[in-house]
């Protein structure tokens, strides 16, 4: 099966330039729009394309203003509802690439968060035939270091656009060497954050709890079991608080953050590629 890969720029309803990239198969069956976590960019979404391309799926992401190739000050964000307002441009330019096809949003980590969020907000949640959240929860989990939980709300109202270092230990990623050692040495990886972006942040991941309920869509949720960027007591309630009465619970034993990029990450792509396959 041939594949087109494309890349280009679009812009926010603010006038922020922002990267996407698409890999289209010929003829597809659907689309996917894969929403990156924080500090992070498009193209470490790798093996979700090996996946579902062949599938015949076009996969379709970007990179978060502040991100990767996108303008923006590195690792900041005015407020959350702008990744919203970021998203709602890109399905716009999506859809009018693929009018009669049906899109599946998928959302890692703080990608999680803006697509519940985005879910949650629309009117007409039916125009999204799927949900997936990847490395999620209701609120930071032990590898977020005590500073960035405590220190970030106060910062973000009188230093907001200060850079700080993450402070994470990269190894929370994945068992994978290979894949820590990438993500080390990515130099599109910022290891510094703002107190706006993580205040913002934590906060989506608290509300997320209030807007579960209005999520109706059919909703997959994907963790690893050693996952500690999210707490792993709020995995259970925020899946039982999701509105949908079509929702699966993936828990993957000894997978860390990045399920997709574990030493056994086929079985958390074979999943994926079911659950897709099953709602399209």
């Amino acid at each position: 099966m041939s594949t087109k890969h494309q890349t280009g720029n679009f812009e926010s309803k603010d006038g922020t330039k922002l990267f996407y990239q698409a890999w289209i198969p010929e003829n597809p069956k659907g689309t996917i729009i894969v929403v990156h976590g924080i500090l992070e960019h498009s193209d470490r979404y790798q093996n979700v394309v090996n996946t579902l391309v062949p599938e015949g799926y076009a996969v379709w992401a970007f990179d978060h203003r502040g991100h990767g190739r996108s303008e923006g000050k590195r690792a900041y964000i005015n407020r959350f509802e702008d990744f919203l307002m970021d998203l709602e441009e890109f399905e716009r330019i999506v859809k009018n690439a693929h009018p009669d096809l049906g899109i599946h949003l998928l959302g890692h980590s703080m990608g999680s968060l803006i697509v519940a969020h985005y879910v949650a907000s629309l009117e007409t949640q039916e125009k999204i035939k799927s949900l997936v959240l990847s490395g999620t929860g209701a609120a930071p989990g032990p590898d977020i270091t005590w500073f960035i939980k405590n220190v970030s709300k106060l910062l973000s109202v009188i230093l907001p656009r200060i850079h700080l270092p993450a402070g994470t230990d990269p190894n929370f990623i994945s068992n994978d060497p290979e894949v820590v050692k990438a993500y080390v040495e990515d130099p599109m990886i910022e290891m510094k954050v703002t107190p706006r972006i993580a205040a913002e942040v934590m906060k989506a991941s608290t509300e997320i709890m209030k807007i579960a309920p209005n999520i109706t869509i059919p909703t997959l949720m994907q963790i690893g079991s050693e996952d500690r960027a999210f707490h792993p007591k709020t995995w259970e309630p925020l899946f039982n608080a999701i509105g949908s009465s079509d929702k699966e619970f993936k828990l993957y034993e000894g997978f860390k953050h990045e399920v997709y990029n574990e030493l056994k990450k086929e079985i958390a792509l074979e999943d994926l590629k079911n659950w897709i396959n099953g709602h399209n």
